[in-house]
This record gives C-alpha cells, structure tokens and sequence, in this order.
C-alpha cells in the first residue's frame, strides 16, 4: 500500500526505542553524577 504523499518509499524505518533507551541511560547517569537535582519541594520549611 503505497500513500499518496510519501515521497520516498525507501525510507528505513526509526528505531524509536533505542533512542528511549540511550536518553534513560544519559538520564540515569546524569541522576547518579548528581546532575539536575533540583527539587520544588523546600527542604527549609
């Protein structure tokens, strides 16, 4: 079933997934190195 707008029809698909996978593991390494550990709760109440 080809569309009737697609212009390239060999176009591979994108691997959404990994890219989740490589941001939660930057995300987590972040987290683990202290990184953007800003907190709205007041910790001075």
């Amino acid at each position: 079933m080809t569309h009737k707008y697609t212009k390239d029809d060999n176009k591979k698909k994108h691997d959404h997934q990994a890219d989740r996978q490589l941001k939660n593991q930057a995300e987590h390494e972040n987290k683990m190195a202290g990184k953007h550990s800003y907190s709205k709760e007041a910790d001075h109440l």
